[in-house]
């Protein structure tokens, strides 16, 4: 078994390597060579992702998290258990979680270390591996918790122009561009199945003969949202929601309740790479991770180190036990394809 104290040094020294959107190299280095020195196979893939394959029992189980955080450096310290650190909720103390599960679980186990997820997720959209029968995201969710759904994510952008006139007369773009906003704004409500937003970008300014103006919006959107077709769209990701009926939701549960506590399944107002990958392979998918959410992003970001510690013996449980369903994926002359009279 591999001692807490690793664990800890581990989750330490990959929150100390800066690893913005677009600066995931030096991260994603540290955790190919940290599974090659325990003896398994890593290597970077074509995007940049740090991807290691773990040969076991069991249906093939996806452990993907993200290497990339938003900017912004918080001096990393441990005090009274708990280490302080960009990423270190957001989410980087959840793909520690699953490197130690990917090497405690012995099971059938292909682990991701993506990037670009607080950009426009290259690394999920061109994740290229065997096709899983479960995806499990590293997102915090707290030690007790699973993410069962997210809203979806849209950014748009929007232009106006506008013939020049006197500034006592008639409407510029700039306010034809705050009152489109307003309109869209008139639609938003609260919780999981409402749709809500910000706008991201604002640029407006005189040119020679004309008023100009840019909006840039970013709209998280619930199930069965569909943009209007006159919109100029820079990124959609629908909204995702796994059955809790599932095998996967109820390891879940179970694993949770053997360590001691109550499950919580959670709906998220974000998004997250589950979105993409949940879709992408037609596999339920889950998300889960030590750490609050509400720290994200936030100058004040911090883990508990024995939420983290726990969180790890929590997935390595529910691994065994999905080591005990039925693939749902079979290979056929080097082919993969959904397997034909299967049960759970």
């Amino acid at each position: 078994m591999i001692s807490s104290d690793e664990k800890i040094e581990f989750l330490k020294k990959l929150v100390e390597i800066y690893s913005p959107t677009g600066r995931e190299g030096e991260a994603v280095k540290f955790i190919v060579e940290s599974f090659e020195s325990f003896g398994v196979e890593a290597y970077v893939d074509e995007v940049g992702n740090a991807i290691a394959i773990r040969k076991g029992k069991g249906p093939r189980i996806l452990l993907a998290g993200h290497v990339d955080t938003v900017p912004g450096i918080i001096p990393v310290r441990i005090d009274d258990g708990v280490l302080w650190g960009r990423g270190s909720v957001d989410a980087k103390g959840p793909l520690a979680t699953f490197f130690f599960a990917t090497l405690e679980s012995r099971a059938n186990v292909i682990f991701a270390g993506l990037v670009d997820e607080e950009g426009f997720s290259k690394g999920a959209k061109n994740l290229d591996v065997p096709r899983p029968d479960y995806i499990i995201i590293g997102e915090p969710s707290g030690v007790d918790g699973v993410t069962i759904a997210y809203k979806g994510s849209l950014t748009a952008k929007f232009v106006e122009s506008v013939e020049k006139v006197h500034g006592s007369l008639g409407v510029n773009a700039a306010e034809k561009l705050i009152n489109r906003w307003l309109e869209i704004k008139s639609s938003f409500g609260e919780g999981f199945n409402a749709l809500s937003g910000r706008i991201a970008e604002f640029h407006a300014y005189e040119r020679d003969f004309d008023f100009y103006g840019e909006m840039i919006i970013n709209l998280r959107t619930p199930p069965g949202y569909e943009p209007p077709d006159d919109w100029e769209i820079l990124d959609f990701v629908p909204a995702y929601q796994v059955d809790r009926r599932g095998a996967l939701v109820k390891a879940f549960v179970r694993g949770i309740r053997r360590n001691g506590m109550r499950p919580r399944l959670k709906k998220k107002t974000g998004t997250a790479d589950m979105n993409i990958l949940g879709p992408k392979f037609g596999v339920d998918a889950v998300a889960y991770g030590p750490g609050d959410s509400r720290l994200d992003h936030t100058p004040h970001e911090r883990i508990s180190l024995d939420e983290y510690l726990l969180a790890v013996e929590v997935l390595v449980d529910v691994i065994e036990e999905l080591k005990g369903t039925k693939s749902r994926v079979v290979e056929e002359s080097g082919d993969m394809e959904i397997g034909k009279g299967l049960s759970w």
